[in-house]
């Protein structure tokens, strides 16, 4: 029964996750303008595209070699998952800062959920710590810890609807800062000079992409200085 659970751990996990999205995206069905049926539906897409996000980078980062590829590169969702959010919130007419500040919680438990099946597997270990036998590093522990405090810190904003749309740049920036950190104690196959990886490229992506975003939303919208803007927003939005 154990040996199953193992074999089959990245299934029951994408279905946790699945279940998850559901539970997490009933609370905002008037903020989003949904229903039961488009929950369920927006839930199941959202975590087939997340896989197929995270594979297809892994294959890019092995330069299209699929006898190099990893089986899944985390990055994909970072930076891939954004445009399923973008393309969604355009063709169904939805607030773009809704959608990113709401689905971002979506999109960070799947992928704790990607790093637990890491830990289960095997794969993506960290460095053998020195002085020790068999010892590692242990960032998988530690990106797990990481997506947890994210989750309760986001998952908090986002229930209270006083963002702008912040909260997706943010983590961005977070976990870019956090992953080029821990890159230096993980093992990879895709080393490019020295102790740095291919993923200290897309940390440091992240850390950029995220920051200027961040900055540039909190300077369009002010809200920083304007606080009794913020309260008339979310009151509006309770009267929608």
């Amino acid at each position: 029964m154990i040996g199953w659970f193992i074999r089959n751990a990245l299934w029951l996990l994408l279905v946790v996750g699945t279940i998850f999205n559901m539970l997490w995206l009933s609370n905002f069905q008037d903020r989003l303008r949904m229903k039961r049926y488009a929950v369920i539906i927006l839930s199941i897409l959202h975590t087939v595209y997340g896989v197929l996000t995270v594979k297809a980078f892994a294959i890019l980062e092995a330069g299209f070699d699929m006898t190099k590829a990893g089986n899944m590169s985390l990055f994909g969702g970072v930076f891939l998952m954004p445009l399923g959010y973008f393309v969604g919130a355009k063709l169904f007419k939805r607030r773009l800062s809704d959608v990113f500040d709401i689905f971002v919680v979506c999109m960070l438990f799947t992928l704790m959920c990607a790093r637990v099946n890491c830990l289960i597997s095997g794969c993506c270990n960290g460095c053998p710590i020195p002085g020790t036998e068999s010892a590692l590093w242990p960032t998988r522990e530690l990106e797990i810890a990481f997506y947890v405090i994210m989750l309760l810190i986001l998952g908090r904003r986002a229930r209270l609807g006083t963002n702008r749309g912040e909260l997706y740049p943010g983590y961005m920036f977070c976990y870019g800062i956090f992953r080029f950190v821990t890159e230096f104690f993980r093992e990879s196959d895709h080393c490019i000079w020295g102790f740095f990886h291919i993923s200290h490229i897309w940390a440091a992506a992240s850390i950029i992409i995220g920051g200027v975003l961040y900055c540039l939303i909190m300077k369009r919208h002010g809200k920083s200085a304007n606080p009794k803007n913020i309260r008339h927003t979310v009151n509006e939005r309770k009267t929608k």
